[in-house]
């Protein structure tokens, strides 16, 4: 149904988020700003899938570092080299007609014809969310459990006293 990797991240990030909201010495609205900022991000996260083949952070990261360490061939291209067959040799002096040697043109490539290309670079090019995998309702109870922590603070500072006030007229 989920994947374990992906509820670990929200619940890291709900738990930060909580954390946040109880432990900075800021006014309310501040650490309500700053644990939404800390649980979109690990939401975000979450949802992450980079690559030609939608694979999550840490895998795509793992490549890539593998990919940099392991030792690689590199070809240095080079204009191709004509060789003339040896001519047999025959009796006196003959001339030799020169073969003029022309190299082969280069395929050329137009670039901007690549319209998916020139926004993100070619390593993060193809960038998801996936939601499908994930689904919502995960999404929704994190964000839900993080707001219910922000109202139980609210109703402790003093927002009892503001309901009261509101219920009684």
């Amino acid at each position: 149904m989920f994947k374990d990797r992906d509820i670990a991240i929200l619940g890291a990030g709900a738990l930060l988020a909580i954390l946040t909201a109880l432990l900075l010495p800021f006014s309310l609205p501040w650490k309500v700003l700053f644990s939404f900022l800390i649980l979109v991000f690990f939401m975000f996260l979450a949802l992450l899938r980079l690559g030609p083949d939608r694979v999550t952070l840490e895998e795509w990261l793992k490549r890539r570092i593998q990919f940099r360490l392991r030792a690689h061939r590199y070809v240095y291209q080079q204009q191709p080299v004509a060789l003339v067959p040896p001519q047999p040799q025959r009796e006196g002096p003959q001339p030799q007609a020169e073969h003029p040697v022309s190299p082969a043109p280069a395929p050329q490539t137009n670039v901007a014809l690549q319209p998916g290309r020139t926004h993100l670079p070619k390593s993060l090019s193809p960038v998801g969310l996936a939601f499908d995998e994930v689904g919502i309702y995960p999404l929704v109870t994190v964000f839900l459990a993080v707001v219910g922590v922000w109202f139980a603070m609210w109703v402790a500072q003093g927002g009892g006293v503001e309901l009261s006030w509101i219920f009684h007229r």
